[in-house]
């Protein structure tokens, strides 16, 4: 049994490995459609159907009808349930559950196992508040989400896996208030070699899963639907102070940020790899980094995905807390009807964010930085903000260093007939893309930034506009082969269907 729990432990190792060699190796999207020149009917990213694959869950199976779950969809099975996972935990097995909705409240997943929910199943959240105790590590900085449905500390192999579905009923859960007052679904602490693959997650009332101090995690062919319905704060997926992960053919539709890297400090954030997903979002953004930023991040590689609709920014590249943020690679983005496509930010909240717990907030946090960026192959069109523009800023005395943007072509709103002021700094205030309204440029806004270089960068705007397409502050920039298409129609956004939904309908 425990050569089992070991072969799944390597299997892990090797896919999460060998993407991110991969990852680093790779100069160039490698796929003829990403070779063309990226332009307003030229996609950007190498978007790749690719079919899960839905393997049999390992035996020993643990059935929870044989500790008295009645999978009814009324009948709390939480006992049930929790005693196949304590029986399987360390043997290698499955706690499986098949043909049937099971009511729970919170379980405590274990090592060393897998959890298998089949096509006809569904892991049902409970609504009554009572339903999510608090409960939290003894050591761990990610504090700010404290409930869920499903619960993981060390434990290692832990496999998540099934076509079937987790349904946390957020807009029944009777429970209100702070981040810290509502359950997720999905929360796993300093744990290794971890594989969630295949599942729905669905209606959260929180963030929906989170990984927090993890080595080595898979995340492959997850479907995460978070709506507006279910309240507020409903992140797809947050990745906090992990090192060797790969998120791969993921659908991600949230309320608020689909994919958020976080550091509340040590460890930080390291050797990870987002690729070929898509992702959309109703109240917030894309993919971002913070807003808690505290410890250092590096080596961070987003490959071939799509971001649909954010209200706010597309991808957001921040240090508000003193992180030193470095070799970061965006490469194969297409960015669909954002707000602000590009938001890269260097501030300074002197307290720390507010999620950080106590005993990790100075009274003084020195400012952080943001040194290496590569961004290369992006297509954002639809641009939907009244007069909105993509910002790199940093503020005095922390500039950003070294960001390349090459083969991008961006379409921009424009509209303005009259040139705004200079916006203030603003270095504590919390980093949203669209922080400093509108700006003196209709395309970018580079302020307190050296080294930045904009290399075969086409850009557009939809109506007349007073403002230059850059303006920059204290700021060294390089600009080699732009091209200012002036006024354009826009673009037809191409509608999502089976070829660009890599985790599948």
């Amino acid at each position: 049994m425990l050569l089992r729990w070991g072969l799944a432990t390597a299997l892990a190792l090797t896919v999460v490995l060998t993407a991110l060699a991969t990852s680093r190796a790779q100069t160039v999207p490698s796929a003829s459609p990403a070779t063309a020149a990226v332009g307003p009917n030229q996609p950007a990213a190498d978007m790749r159907p690719i079919v899960p694959v839905i393997v049999a869950p390992p035996k020993p199976l643990f059935d929870p009808r044989t500790y008295g779950a009645k999978a009814d969809g009324v009948t709390y099975d939480t006992v049930a349930i929790q005693k196949a996972i304590d029986a399987c935990a360390a043997t290698g097995g499955t706690v499986y559950l098949a043909k049937g909705k099971f009511l729970t409240a919170e379980l405590t997943l274990k090592g060393g196992m897998t959890f298998y929910i089949e096509k006809d199943a569904t892991l049902l959240g409970g609504i009554e508040a009572a339903d999510y105790p608090e409960l939290l590590p003894a050591k761990t900085l990610a504090t700010a989400n404290r409930r869920s449905l499903l619960f993981a500390d060390n434990a290692n192999g832990l496999i998540l896996d099934g076509p079937g579905v987790i349904d946390g009923q957020g807009r029944l859960v009777k429970m209100s208030g702070k981040e810290t007052q509502r359950p997720s679904l999905l929360r796993i602490f300093h744990s290794n070699d971890v594989i969630v693959r295949n599942i729905t997650l669905a209606n959260p009332r929180m963030w929906t899963d989170v990984y927090s101090e993890c080595n080595n995690l898979l995340v492959d062919h997850v479907t995460i639907l978070s709506p507006k319905v279910n309240g507020s704060n409903l992140d797809g997926m947050d990745i906090c102070d992990c090192h060797d992960v790969v998120v791969r053919n993921c659908h991600i539709e949230s309320e608020d940020d689909s994919i958020c890297l976080k550091t509340y400090g040590l460890p930080g954030l390291k050797n990870i790899l987002i690729e070929n997903n898509v992702v959309q979002t109703s109240g917030a953004n894309g993919i971002k980094f913070g807003s808690a930023t505290a410890g250092p991040v590096s080596n961070i590689r987003f490959l071939n995905n799509t971001i649909r609709g954010a209200s706010l920014g597309g991808i957001c590249i921040e240090s508000v807390d003193g992180s030193a943020i470095s070799d970061i690679t965006v490469r194969g983005l297409d960015i669909y009807n954002v707000c602000q496509p590009i938001f890269i930010r260097v501030a300074h909240r002197t307290s720390g964010p507010g999620e950080l717990p106590p005993t990790t907030q100075p009274a003084v946090v020195p400012p952080g930085s943001i040194d290496g960026v590569t961004i290369q192959r992006v297509r954002a069109l639809g641009t939907k903000a009244n007069h909105a523009s993509c910002t790199i800023t940093g503020i005095p005395g922390a500039p950003v260093r070294n960001v390349t943007l090459s083969d991008c072509y961006f379409e921009m709103p424009g509209g303005i007939n009259t040139i705004p002021a200079t916006p203030g700094e603003l270095p504590g205030v919390y980093p949203q893309s669209n922080l400093f309204g509108d700006t003196p440029a209709w395309g970018f806004f580079v302020r307190h930034a050296q080294g930045v270089v904009l290399d075969n960068v086409s850009i557009a705007r939809f109506h007349p506009d007073a403002r230059p397409w850059l303006a920059q502050v204290d700021a060294d920039v390089k600009t080699t082969d732009v091209h200012d298409l002036k006024e354009i129609s826009p673009t037809a956004v191409p509608p999502e269907s089976s070829t660009n939904n890599p985790a599948g309908p």
